[in-house]
C-alpha cells in the first residue's frame, strides 16, 4: 500500500521525516546510493535532488534524540516539535529526512511506498525581520530622477554630422561651378 502526498509548486521550508523500515545491511545502499536512488524511487519523486535529503542511522546520533537533531540541524521550532517529540524520539533504525528543496520547486504527487512510512511533516522556523525604523535620515536614502531617454533616432550627433557634410559638399559644388564659369 502507498500513501499519496501532494507537494505544491515552489514549496519551501517543509521537512518530512520518514521511518525507514528495513534491515541494517540494506540501509547502506539507501545512505549512499550508487546509480538509481532508492529513496527517490520509494517516494515516487521526479525530479528529486538528493542533496536535500539524507538517510540517518539513528545510532549515529549517539545520545542526541532525533527531535534535537531536527531542531539544531533543520531549524524546526520547539513549538512544532513538542507534540511530536515522543513519536520522533521513539524511532529506531534509520530515518529519511527530506527537505522541500529536494523536489526542485516542481509540483508533484508523491506515492510513498514501503519501506518508507511518513512520521512527521515539519516546518522550518523562518528568520524574523526586525520591524523598527531606520536610525538615521541618511539611511532612508533618496531617489534620483530617472534618466531622460534619448530621443528616437539617436542623440542627433550623427544627423548633425551628415547635414554638416552635405552643406560642405553643396558649397564645394557651387564654388566649383562659379570658378569654372558655369554660373553665367
Amino acid at each position: 500500500m502507498s500513501e499519496r502526498i501532494e507537494v505544491p509548486a515552489h514549496e519551501a521550508g517543509v521537512v518530512r521525516v520518514f521511518a525507514l523500515d528495513l534491515a541494517p545491511e540494506e540501509a547502506a545502499r539507501w545512505r549512499a546510493p550508487e546509480g538509481a536512488d532508492p529513496l527517490a524511487a520509494a517516494l515516487g519523486a521526479d525530479p528529486f535532488d538528493r542533496t536535500y535529503a539524507e538517510v540517518v542511522r539513528l545510532a549515529d546520533l549517539g545520545s542526541m534524540p532525533l527531535s534535537t537533531y531536527l531542531a539544531e540541524g533543520y531549524g524546526i521550532g520547539e513549538a512544532e516539535l513538542a507534540p511530536l517529540r515522543g513519536r520522533l524520539d521513539a524511532l529506531s533504525g534509520h530515518v529519511a529526512v527530506v527537505m522541500s528543496a529536494a523536489f526542485g520547486g516542481a509540483a508533484q504527487p508523491l506515492e510513498v511506498r514501503a519501506p518508507l512510512r511518513l512520521v512527521a511533516r515539519l516546518t522550518e522556523e523562518g528568520a524574523t525581520t526586525p520591524r523598527r525604523p531606520l536610525p538615521a535620515d541618511t539611511a532612508r536614502g533618496t531617489l534620483s530622477p530617472a534618466p531622460v531617454p534619448p530621443a528616437p533616432g539617436g542623440t542627433g550627433t550623427a544627423r548633425r554630422y551628415l547635414l554638416g557634410t552635405l552643406a560642405i559638399v553643396i558649397a564645394a559644388l557651387l564654388l566649383a561651378a562659379l570658378l569654372t564659369g558655369g554660373g553665367g
